[in-house]
């Protein structure tokens, strides 16, 4: 695996930190088009991610003659409840809220707001519950809609009566996963069956076990990358820290609250649950400016960035298996096409945000420039720059709740008028979108995706990316002395030389 050189990384990231705070930035009313629930990275709602304008506007029209014959999607869950760990915090800041109120009340002066009355009374709307992290109504909605506008959007796909072996169906071995893929499942097959008034049939999910998924769970069953991501996220953390620190400074002086950089954290948490899932956005996420919510949605890219995306190559390699089951299936719908068989016409996988995002990276999707060039040879890209400049790499655009990646497989006429060929197009969030490795074209060859877009990432195997090397010591070694020594192994392992293959570069 590509060599980690943390020590030029934490270097350059603290020269970058030192920028941003040298700069200074100004504090102004939010913009009349300002709106907050497009601002909140992995928590915005597929909606107002859906909504975030981008890219060059093109109408793209699908070439003549072009049938679709096959789909193959991955996509997030939909909306859901806060996790318990979200809960108990989001709990604690109820009762931290009603301190820094009381303390703001005695120290209010002439230049300063008073706390706005919610505070003092505010409780967390998910205290009544006792788990947390499951489908919610709306996330329901989300993927049931999203069904029903695919379905009408390829009927060729989706003409033929419910069969497990044409329409198979997985998702993650997670209950909002499982919950979001019977959603879609009611979406696309409502009117099939004769169960209820909306004569509804029943329908198969298949999942696989959390240990064992390496398709739509590598980022739990990879042990390099579980490692990898425990060394770097303290790094990540900090400068997350002292964005909120920076945050804070602002709030302090507008209200006389006296909040540090954990209590702007659990606010901005309380914001984007506020945002998305309850569409109030005159409390928590108030309390914050327009360029405050811009920052604070820049460090949760950060975080995307370095620990889920761009930042390391492992990080989305490691789904070469999803991506060679895209292939296998794409391989198997143009041989059932050629014989007149009808066998499938769609996967529909679903998971979560650490299954789309890595997916979106292995077909070079939000990409800048000539950075497809970077990641085909390995290397680790830039993290997203500091507002106000903008950039592609967004939580909201690229892993919204329900966030979904199609690839859709065209069977066209041949270019001589003797035959077929077939054309892959990439859809995300229901939008066209180029892969940059298909020469700036929307719809692909087959021959281009294989050679350009896939085979680059195939150079090394889910095994010899993800496997911990076992080192074996002398046999004349103690037991305990083997047992202190792992740790060591495993470090060295990860940070073992390589060939050159670029630095990581810092994130701020």
């Amino acid at each position: 695996m590509a060599r980690r050189t943390f020590g030029l990384s934490v270097f350059l990231g603290l020269l970058g930190l030192l920028v941003l705070l040298g700069n200074s930035w100004s504090v102004t009313a939010a913009p009349a088009k300002f709106d907050v629930r497009q601002h909140i990275s992995s928590s915005t709602s597929y909606a107002a991610g859906k909504s975030i304008e981008y890219g060059n506007g093109e109408v793209v029209s699908t070439p003549e003659g072009c049938v679709p014959i096959h789909m193959n999607l991955v996509a997030r869950h939909g909306s859901r409840r806060p996790t318990k760990k979200r809960i108990k915090e989001l709990e604690e800041f109820a009762d931290r809220l009603r301190v820094l109120s009381a303390e703001a009340a005695k120290n209010q002066n002439e230049t300063t707001s008073l706390p706005p009355l919610w505070i003092k009374e505010w409780k967390s709307p998910w205290s009544d519950k006792q788990i947390g992290g499951e489908l919610l109504p709306k996330g329901e909605e989300e993927l049931y809609d999203l069904a029903q506008r695919y379905k009408l959007r390829y009927p060729e796909i989706f003409s033929e009566p419910y069969h497990p072996d044409v329409y198979p169906i997985i998702a993650t071995q997670v209950g909002r996963s499982s919950a979001s893929s019977v959603a879609f499942g009611m979406g696309m097959f409502a009117g099939q069956g004769t169960l209820g008034s909306g004569k509804q049939r029943a329908f198969s999910v298949v999942t696989d076990s959390k240990a064992n998924d390496i398709h739509l769970r590598f980022h739990d069953t990879c042990m390099v990358y579980k490692e990898s991501k425990k060394l770097q996220k303290p790094k990540v953390d900090g400068w997350q820290v002292q964005v909120y620190e920076l945050v804070a400074k602002s709030v302090q002086g507008r209200y006389s609250l006296a909040v540090n950089s954990e209590d702007v954290s659990s606010l901005w948490l309380l914001c984007k649950n506020e945002a998305s899932l309850l569409d109030i956005v005159d409390q928590a996420c108030a309390m914050f400016t327009a360029e405050e919510i811009e920052l604070l949605e820049w460090a949760d890219d950060l975080e995307m960035h370095h620990l889920k995306g761009y930042g390391d190559m492992l990080n989305y390699r490691m789904g070469v298996p999803l991506l060679d089951d895209v292939v296998k299936t794409m391989d198997r719908a143009m041989a059932a096409d050629q014989s007149k068989k009808v066998v499938e016409k769609a996967k529909l996988r679903f998971a979560h945000a650490e299954t789309v995002i890595p997916f979106s990276c292995l077909l070079g999707l939000f990409l800048e420039n000539t950075d497809i060039k970077q990641v085909q040879s390995e290397k680790p890209l830039e993290a997203p720059l500091r507002p106000p400049q903008q950039h592609l790499w967004r939580g909201a655009l690229v892993a919204p709740f329900a966030a979904n990646t199609a690839l859709i497989l065209h069977k066209c006429p041949a270019d001589n008028g003797d035959g077929v060929k077939y054309l892959v197009q990439a859809l995300h969030n229901e939008k066209p979108v180029i892969m940059p490795a298909c020469n700036g074209t929307y719809f692909c060859s087959i021959e281009t995706f294989k050679e350009h877009v896939v085979a680059p990432h195939m150079k090394r195997s889910y095994e010899s990316l993800c496997t911990v090397e076992v080192i074996h010591e002398p046999t004349n070694q103690t037991f305990f002395s083997r047992i202190f020594s792992l740790p060591s192994h495993l470090f060295r392992w990860l940070f073992r030389p390589a060939p050159a293959q670029g630095t990581c570069q810092a994130g701020l």
